[in-house]
Parts: structure tokens; sequence; C-alpha cells
């Protein structure tokens, strides 16, 4: 039988990122879990080789963060406990992030971790079965009115990189799957958070940007500025 164990020294963990956080994130990953295997998939590059190498063993935890990869049906037959970091608060499932809350005039902003749901068939609905997972926690700050774009980027890559700290030192003090499943479970069940039904997909961005653009081309999401802070100084003075 398949030990479910685990602790600083284990192999079978995967994180898996994308280009924009993921070796920050991984960086973080690594300091409790050393020996975890590290995938970075880019958004829109071929998922051929990425996902042989997520299918070359079985996982005992899959940690996906800040990720764009979708993951199949099968997938899941590999991922052990699968966990994903959501860089949005659940009132925003899919993509902009960074860039509804400010077009709609959010008050709060923040992050997700919740368990990633197998699809419910062979065949993948992005709208029904993408961020759908069951919620375990969520973390959230006041939206300043005068942030734009790049500040709501910045501060909700922090607030993510402080959920998967605050996730992977409650892994390795559980130091078992089952443990680690009952634990979160419980959470969401004290937590009783949902996820929004509207999803907001790339094309559905663009047009409410365009609109956007058409009616007020002045608005704060379309100002160009460097983000509040660098990722050393983040790493060093945001998560210590």
């Amino acid at each position: 039988m398949l030990s479910t164990g685990f602790d600083s020294e284990t192999e079978n963990i995967l994180f898996f990122g994308d280009p924009n956080l993921g070796e920050e994130g991984f960086g973080l990953f690594a300091d409790f879990f050393p020996n975890a295997k590290q995938l970075i998939w880019k958004k829109g590059t071929d998922k051929t080789a990425v996902r042989q190498e997520l299918r070359s063993r079985s996982w005992l935890i899959t940690v996906s963060f800040y990720n764009d990869f979708i993951f199949s049906y099968d997938d899941f037959d590999f991922l052990g406990l699968p966990l994903n970091v959501h860089p949005s608060l659940p009132s925003l499932r899919g993509v902009g992030y960074d860039h509804v809350p400010l077009i709609e005039s959010h008050e709060e902003h923040g992050a997700t971790l919740h368990f990633m749901n197998r699809p419910s068939n062979q065949k993948l609905n992005v709208r029904r079965d993408i961020d759908s997972g069951r919620i375990i926690r969520v973390r959230k700050r006041m939206l300043s009115p005068e942030a734009t774009h790049g500040h709501i980027r910045r501060l909700n890559q922090q607030i993510a990189l402080e959920m998967l700290v605050e996730l992977c030192e409650q892994m390795l003090a559980w130091g078992c799957v089952e443990t680690a499943r009952r634990e979160l479970n419980a959470e969401a069940d004290e937590n009783n958070l949902v996820w929004a039904e509207r999803y907001v997909d790339s094309s559905t961005l663009q047009k409410m940007l365009e609109e956007l653009k058409t009616s007020d081309p002045d608005h704060r999401v379309f100002m160009k500025e460097q983000v509040l802070c660098s990722n050393k100084e983040l790493s060093l003075n945001g998560l210590f």
C-alpha cells in the first residue's frame, strides 16, 4: 500500500506554476519541500512535454500556483491531493483578476485557496469546471480607489505568495495526505464559501476593456506605471 505520509524530504510532491510568479513561488515552496518537482508552463504554448512530466509518476500532493494550465480529466489520476491558489476572490472566476476589480470598482481584492475538481466528464466544460473546486480559504484586503492595474497585480501576487507559505507550513505540520485533506475540508465546512456563477474568459475581458476605453479612456485600469515593489523587496519584506 502506498504511504501517504510526507515530510520535508519527500520527493513525490508537485509544484505547478507559470513564468510570471512560478520561480518566486517555487523558491518559497522549496524552503519547505526541497525535493519537490517543479513544472512551469507558459500560457499558449504546447502542453505535450509538461503533461508527460505530470504523468510520469503519481504525486502525493499537487499545488497549482498562479497557474493557467487546465488539467484534463485523466490528469487527475496523477495529482494526488490537488490544491490551487487562485489570484482572485471567489467573486471572480477565470481571468482578469488585475483588471475586473478596477473596471467594476470592487472594494476588495485577494486570493483563494481551493481544491481542484476533476472535470465532470472527459470533455472539459471550461465555464462549469474551472474555478469550481471547494473553497478552503480566502485572504482579502481593501482595494484603494487609487490603485492601478500594476498595483493590484503585484498586491494580489503578494497575497498569493503569503497563502502559499501558510499552506506549506500547515502541510508540513500535518505530515499526512489524509490529515491534510480532513483539516482542509473542515476549514471549508466552517468558511462555507462559494464561487460566483459568472466566468470571465479572455474575450469577455477584452470586450469590457474596449467598451471602457471608449467611454473613459483615462480610467485607472489603463494607467501604466511601475508596480509597488520588486520581487526581491516583496520576498524579504512582504512575507517574513
